[in-house]
Formats: C-alpha cells, structure tokens, sequence
C-alpha cells in the first residue's frame, strides 16, 4: 500500500524550522487552505470507513514474518513505547531533558519528564505459533478518548483534498461498502530477537528517510482535563513565545511528556521525523515539522546518543522477557 503524502501545500512546512501558522494573526491571510481551519466532530466522520487498528497479538502477517525470520518477540510502535520509556529512565537515571532552544522564562520550568510520562506501565505477552506477541495492557481503558478519535480524522484531512476527504463524512457514506475500508501501510524492523511494526502516516521524498509520523497535539488544558474538553474551546495559541497560550508552551509539553515516545516510534519505522498540527478540537492553528535529530537533541543532549540509547533500551527489554518467558513459557502473561 502506497504511503500517502501531505495535502494543502503541508509540505512547505517540512523543510522550513519553526511553526507555520494556518493563519496570519496580523493580516488575517491564510497560509494554507482555509479548509483545514474547523475540525470535524467525531459525531460527523464515518470511522467505519477506517480499518480497526490490529494488535500484535492478532497480526497473522506479523507473525508470519516474526517465523520466517526466526524471531522471538513481536511488538508495535504502541504497544511496547511506554515500557521502552521506563528502561531509558532506568537507564539514565531519570536524565533531565534539554531545553536550551526554549526562551527564558521556560530556563526556570522543570526539566523533568512529566508524571504522566513516569507513570507505571504493563505490557502482555501473548504465545501464538512459538512466537511471544507484546501487546499494550488495555484492561484499564473503557473507550476512545476524543484526541484518539480526532487523531485519526485529521490524518485524513491532511492528506486529502477537500473533495476526497468529504467521502469520509457520514452525511457521504451512503453506498460506502464496508469492504472498501482503506489498507495500512507499514515498516517492520529486527533488532535482536524482536520483530517490530510500525505504522507509516506519510512520505515526501525529499526527506533524508522518507516517511515521517503525523502528531496531532491539542492545547494544554484540554490534554489535561479531556473529559470537559468542550470547556476549553476558547483556549487558542495567540503568541509563538511565551508561558501560556503560545506554541512554546506546546512544544515545551510535549518534550517532557511526549518526546521519548516519538523516539522511539520514529526509529522503529525508520522515519525522518513528526509532523505536528497544533489543535483545541475546534480549530487547527499551525503546523511544525520536528526532525529525529531534533527529538535526539532535546531529550539525549545530542543527535548522536539517540542510535545508542534505542539500541541499549532493546537489549535490556530483551533480557527481561527472556526471565519472564523463561519462568512462564508458552502462556499469556503481564509484565510490569
């Protein structure tokens, strides 16, 4: 399945550093098209259009080659990123990260992974076919939040026209075919014992690797207060600096929250990068590309750590399910 590219003119945004506003705040010119401003409601998408995203567990292709290749363990990009998270703060010793590009007033915010980000995590191993199936413990999450849902809309109106991305509305659907749902395109990765997938959002080819991941980042308060989104509706971005309301704020969050698990999504499907579109659920504001190098930088101290620190997390992984399957072979089993 080819992997889409970028709609609207994004591109512009991939090879210029810094945010790219969807408007003007001073002439009130759009940059891109105005289409992108106004988000579509959940209530209003046909996600039945979307294949259901495939555990590891359940994945026949991925085991497939997990057996060709004589693989162990097989995992995806969500299913083992949060524990990857807690053998790199084993590891460095909950390392601060590196904000030395923020201005100064963010010189005296915390430094710190935020709680969120170090909070205990467990994975599954399921056993199928002599192959050990990692997949995200999901025993705690009673259904799709808005940002999920609206993550996997905006990736579609990214990367159609207005024409074509209207057939995924549901007042569009009727005569939609539910075997006509849209295929997904993916990378797999061996390191050690494991076999890893990873999702492929989109593809430019100028870019040094290719294929970069699509974020989709709402502000601050709503992140943090998801189930009465609708009660920040009115919180937009208004400066590019600055402690609230700006883009640094959003991009100083999600380096101490979000970052370490871009990483390791990005080297897992041997991207180049993220593409984030800055959001409130209501409204797009701006979008800004952030290369692997970048994300290195502000969470390692330099690009050139990220390769080792990705290599080392995986072998530590690999020596924990080892005891654990070792004790527990051939069953289904939590790991924390």
């Amino acid at each position: 399945m080819p992997v889409p590219g970028l709609a609207h003119q994004l591109d512009r945004v991939l090879f210029s550093p810094g945010v790219h506003r969807l408007q003007d705040p001073t002439t009130k010119e759009y940059n891109f098209n105005p289409f992108l401003e106004y988000i579509t409601q959940p209530a209003d998408f046909n996600y039945d259009a979307l294949r259901a995203y495939i555990t590891s567990s359940k994945d026949e292709s991925l085991l497939d080659l997990a057996i060709a290749h004589k693989q162990r363990y097989v995992g995806s990009t969500s299913s083992i990123s949060s524990a990857m998270s807690h053998f790199y703060f084993t590891m460095s010793n909950f390392k601060p990260v590196n904000l030395d590009n923020l201005s100064e007033p963010f010189q005296t915010e915390s430094d710190r992974f935020t709680r969120g980000n170090r909070a205990p995590t467990t994975i599954c191993l399921r056993w199928n076919r002599g192959v050990y199936a990692i997949d995200a413990d999901k025993s705690f999450d009673v259904e799709d939040t808005i940002l999920s849902l609206m993550g996997r809309s905006m990736e579609k109106v990214l990367t159609l026209e207005p024409e074509k991305y209207k057939n995924y509305l549901k007042e569009n659907s009727e005569g939609w075919a539910k075997d006509s749902k849209d295929l997904e395109s993916y990378a797999y990765g061996k390191i050690g014992k494991f076999l890893l997938r990873s999702q492929l959002d989109c593809y430019h080819p100028d870019l040094k690797r290719g294929t970069f991941d699509l974020k989709t980042r709402a502000v601050i308060p709503i992140r943090l207060d998801m189930p009465n989104y609708s009660e920040y509706l009115g919180y937009t971005l208004k400066d590019n600096c600055g402690l609230l309301q700006s883009f640094e704020r959003e991009y100083y969050d999600m380096i101490r929250s979000a970052f370490l698990k871009y990483n390791f999504q990005v080297r897992i499907g041997h991207m180049d990068g993220i593409m984030v579109t800055y959001h409130n659920t209501r409204k797009m504001f701006g979008f800004q590309y952030i290369s692997r190098d970048e994300i290195d930088t502000r969470l390692f101290g330099s690009k050139q750590m990220g390769g080792e620190v990705f290599r080392n997390i995986l072998v530590m992984f690999e020596e924990v399910l080892d005891m654990a399957t070792k004790k527990y072979p051939e069953q289904v089993s939590g790991v924390g």
